[in-house]
């Protein structure tokens, strides 16, 4: 075997090894049109911090969007991830100014959502409930609140 071919099959080998999985966010619900901030967290402290805060913070975010979204029935975004432990927290911005607007008992007046659509009491849910394996082709569901 010449020198090419035997760097020409590390090659094959080595970049199906190095391949992202494919994680697939589907949106329904959509009441507004705004600015989609999603944000995907690997770490339970980070997302934890950031869900009960007053301000969204990119902190401790493994990947995320932030792009318009004009008012349709459903959307759908595809974002390639290593495998691993995830989850999800999102808002629509209907006004633009990079935070989920509440009223005077704390209730969003904005869109939201979780991954696996999981729900605190009270409050944002924890890492616990929101996280997900992506492994492979992954779905998650999310129906906007």
């Amino acid at each position: 075997m010449s020198y090419c071919t035997k760097f020409f099959a590390l090659f094959l080998i080595f970049s199906f090894n190095i391949s992202a999985d494919e994680l697939t966010v589907n949106l329904s619900g959509q009441t507004k049109e705004g600015v989609l901030s999603l944000a995907i967290y690997d770490n339970a402290e980070a997302y934890n911090n950031s869900v009960k805060g007053e301000k969204r913070s990119e902190e401790g975010v493994f990947s995320g969007i932030e792009t318009f979204i004009e008012l349709k029935e459903s959307h759908k975004f595809v974002i390639n991830l290593p495998e691993g432990i995830y989850a999800i927290a999102l808002f629509v911005d209907a006004n633009k100014n990079l935070k989920i607007d509440k009223n005077f008992l704390g209730i969003p007046k904005e869109q939201f959502g979780f991954s696996n659509n999981a729900m605190g009491k009270l409050s944002a849910p924890s890492f616990e409930q929101a996280r997900f394996k992506v492994e492979g082709n992954t779905l998650q569901n999310i129906k906007l609140k």
